[in-house]
């Protein structure tokens, strides 16, 4: 046998199995045996709201021309009539980006994530993150060997003043912070919203210590509780503020549309990046993209999937406070995907996770939310899982969670 090892670069040894798939690898044995595993785990989209009539129509409706251009290749910045509904679909939330050389079309945020650590990050470089924030966009960093930083994250979104320590103890240190990532509207995992004041002062210290701003706004079209504030790019006057938002969680995952919109400067060398990876996007689901944007389809999915998630929380929500031990503590999210658990410091939720899987239910252990150690978090989806199966699941998870207390 080939001696695998010694042929992987650095990096390419670094590529190991992360906790959603070992969850998931996890789970799939057990349904093999013919267990039903209920799934609190991946932002996954609501199976029954998926608008596939909609593309059906789109789909059946494109004539034998527009066939003949889809399927050729494309700029690798993404086709023109999609660049530009984005652009449209942004003005109405604040922010201003011309199509022409300030946004990107990516393959899911998550390629923006990757393609803003190619070409902005060195090994060593320092980058602020939330404590805690998303698992993915650390997993993406994580390859290019920068120095992470962590800023508490509260109720109220990352805080501005444990920013700003961090920030002096850095330059104290004779450092440079490059980046801060932040996922200011129903971030993930905590749900919290970044406020108004927390937004302008971020910009302030970017200012101020000479920081990018990568922006990831996957979740802040779900809101509860009204409409999402300006984002941060929508207050940006200098372009230090790189935004990144999904197709994935206001219409389907499976169509893989994300973008990235920044100064033209930065956008340009993001685009030249991305076309040694993938040369262009896939052309029929940029089209169908544009298509859904252009007759309405995605302003009216967003508050059709908004209703459907505010009810599934609030079940959620009702059978935790039935099910769940006093000691288990969380907050209400006013918007986005999921809920976020703190258990006291005796349970540790990743060694927990095995013998929930066994009683039927995944969830994903906090711990891997944090660039440092810590391990009595969990995080719950209720996005997917039906209504019947988030109040077997809670049930379940929480009579495993009084055994531990």
């Amino acid at each position: 046998m080939v001696d695998a090892d010694k042929f992987y670069s650095e990096l390419g040894r670094s590529q190991k199995p992360g906790v959603l798939t070992k969850v998931v690898l996890a789970a799939v044995e057990l349904m093999k045996q013919g267990k039903k595993i209920i799934s609190m785990t991946g932002g996954s989209y609501d199976p029954s709201s998926v608008p596939y009539k909609q593309i059906k129509e789109i789909i059946a409706g494109t004539p034998t021309e527009e066939w003949q251009e889809i399927l050729q290749y494309g700029a690798a910045s993404g086709k023109m009539e999609l660049r530009r509904e984005i652009s449209g679909f942004m003005a109405g939330h604040g922010i201003t980006a011309d199509p022409k050389g300030e946004i990107i079309v990516t393959s899911g945020s998550q390629q923006a994530l990757d393609l803003v650590s190619r070409v902005f990050l060195n090994p060593g470089d320092v980058i602020l993150v939330g404590s805690p924030t998303y698992l993915a966009a650390l997993g993406a960093f994580k390859q290019y060997n920068p120095e992470l930083r962590s800023v508490v994250v509260d109720g109220d979104g990352m805080s501005v003043e444990a920013l700003e320590v961090e920030l002096n103890r850095i330059e104290a240190e004779g450092k440079w912070a490059k980046l801060l990532y932040v996922v200011p509207s129903f971030q993930n995992p905590t749900g919290s919203m970044l406020t108004k004041e927390r937004r302008r002062r971020v910009l302030e210290l970017a200012e101020e210590h000479d920081f990018l701003v990568l922006e990831d706004n996957a979740y802040g079209y779900i809101n509860f509780g009204g409409e999402m504030p300006t984002p941060i790019k929508g207050l940006d006057r200098t372009g230090r503020v790189m935004y990144t938002s999904t197709f994935s969680k206001i219409v389907s995952p499976g169509l893989r549309i994300g973008w990235l919109a920044g100064s033209r400067e930065f956008i340009g060398k993001i685009v030249e990046a991305k076309g040694k990876v993938n040369i262009c996007n896939d052309g029929v689901t940029q089209y169908i993209a544009a298509e859904l944007f252009r007759r309405g389809d995605v302003e009216k999915q967003i508050p059709m999937i908004t209703r459907v998630y505010r009810r599934k929380r609030d079940l959620m929500l009702e059978a935790m406070e039935t099910s769940f031990p006093e000691e288990a503590e969380w907050k209400e999210p006013k918007g986005g995907l999921f809920l976020w658990v703190s258990l006291p410091e005796r349970v540790d939720a990743t060694e927990m996770l095995t013998e929930s899987l066994n009683r039927g239910v995944a969830y994903v252990p906090g711990s891997n939310f944090f660039a440092e150690p810590v391990h009595n978090y969990i995080r719950l989806n209720y996005s997917f899982p039906s209504e019947p199966d988030i109040v077997e699941g809670i049930q379940i998870l929480g009579g495993l969670l009084k055994e531990k207390l």
